[in-house]
């Protein structure tokens, strides 16, 4: 984790390299560096860019420069410095138009890739400009299950207020983006980092109504043989209890694997089987009644989630109300 212009970032990769840095002694970098001095390696002027991705798109130098609001020649001119950075051509000409020649092509796809990532960068920075933005990093499960349906309560209560969710599964995918907090089962322990017990998770079986209605009255672990299990891919045993069953003699069976414990989810809306998920995943589903929990059925403990956020002062006060806005709701039940 570290400072990035008064905010902070989590930044699992860097802790961990933190810990092996005695390993680097043996290692001499002191004399490895980028050659600045080569010229093809300089990047192009933006604006010539910004001339080929337009003519690349509308196939026309006129179109292009009509886009940008420049002159046929300027497109022209612009074009022939980027083909002589590149030492190709990337155009040919057909009729009144123009086409990509095929390494045209391949540099049109960097050109595109490299516009959406600053596209994506702007996005990214976007609530930095407005201090009562909070970003919030955490997995999608918790976004739908957790935040969403506490979002009106939450815009009532602070209205000046603006939620940003980076949702993810690893915490180590944070090294990409800087947040305010991470709600993440795996608790980063470090003194740079204030984490908080936030919620105890469980896992239930649940089924769509009419599979409930049908396997009520069947006894625990028969149940289990009455209906197919929807199995999550990251526990294949379904439920820990289940392989010492097996080995004495239980018959199930498994209708699908999914990587997602929302598709699980879904399907057993569609009565295609019994899925153990967490109460949280299950949560909208659950309160709606499109599942049900099969009572008979033992349900066992998740690893606990965690609330995150930097040992340093807050970047504003918003993200002080946020956090304990959330803990207090945890801990009253809420």
């Amino acid at each position: 984790m570290r400072r990035v212009k008064g905010n902070w970032r989590y930044d699992c990769e860097a802790i961990f390299r933190r810990k092996a840095k005695n390993l680097a002694g043996s290692i001499d970098i002191s004399n490895i560096s980028p050659d600045r001095g080569d010229p093809m390696r300089r990047l192009p002027p933006l604006q010539a860019l910004l001339a080929f991705d337009a003519a690349a798109r509308l196939g026309s130098f006129t179109r292009a420069a009509q886009e940008l609001a420049l002159t046929q020649s300027a497109i022209s001119h612009q074009i022939q410095q980027l083909e002589e950075w590149a030492g190709v051509p990337l155009f040919r000409r057909i009729g009144r138009g123009v086409a990509l020649t095929a390494a045209g092509v391949l540099f049109a796809q960097t050109v595109t890739s490299a516009m959406t990532t600053l596209a994506d960068g702007r996005d990214r920075i976007e609530p930095y400009g407005n201090p009562d933005s909070v970003i919030i990093y955490c997995a999608p499960q918790f976004a739908m299950g957790w935040i969403m349906p506490r979002m009106p309560a939450f815009s009532e209560a602070m209205p000046n207020i603006e939620i940003w969710l980076v949702t993810g599964d690893e915490v180590n995918e944070i090294d990409r983006v800087d947040v305010d907090l991470i709600v993440s089962a795996k608790e980063i322990r470090t003194p740079e980092v204030i984490c908080e017990p936030l919620l105890d998770e469980e896992a239930v079986a649940i089924c769509g109504p009419t599979t409930a209605r049908r396997l009520r009255s069947a006894p625990f672990p028969e149940v289990l043989t009455q209906a197919p299990l929807l199995v999550l891919e990251q526990r294949p045993e379904w439920a820990p209890w289940l392989p010492e069953l097996r080995r004495g003699g239980l018959r199930t069976r498994r209708a699908m694997t999914v990587d997602d414990p929302r598709i699980l989810v879904a399907a057993a809306e569609r009565e295609a089987g019994i899925a153990m998920v967490s109460r949280l995943t299950a949560g909208d589903a659950l309160t709606s009644g499109r599942v049900e929990v099969l009572p008979q059925v033992p349900g066992f403990a998740l690893a606990p989630l965690w609330l995150m956020r930097s040992a340093q002062p807050a970047r504003s006060a918003a993200v002080d109300a946020v956090y304990a806005w959330m803990v207090r709701l945890c801990r009253d039940g809420g």
